[in-house]
């Protein structure tokens, strides 16, 4: 029990800094790329947040008010993780089609 509060902590603060930087590189960039920065942010931020809570459920304790602030953050996370991957793979391949139009001409 206590190898996987390590192994979901890890993974909280590394989820923390991924967020952070796609951020700060969203806001330099412009266009497209801003977007697959702001998808891969929208990742790591659904990872952290499923990461919060199924550290939450391997804490003892019994509360109906706690399962329904789990199960938020649980579908915070999913919510976000879903349309991180969505819109990555919406960008890329929108990136990909630009760079053939501009490898033709």
């Amino acid at each position: 029990m206590e190898a996987i509060g390590i192994v979901l902590v890890s993974i909280i603060c590394i989820t923390i800094f991924g967020t952070f930087f796609h951020s700060i590189m969203s806001r330099r960039a412009e266009g497209v790329t801003r977007r697959i920065y702001q998808a891969r942010m929208n990742i790591h931020m659904g990872l952290m947040f499923l990461s919060i809570a199924i550290l939450q459920l391997t804490i003892p304790g019994s509360s109906w008010l706690r399962y329904t602030f789990i199960f938020l953050i649980f579908a915070v996370g999913l919510i976000n993780l879903y349309y991180g991957v969505k819109h990555r793979r919406y960008f890329r391949q929108l990136v990909e089609t630009q760079d053939e139009v501009t490898q033709q001409t």
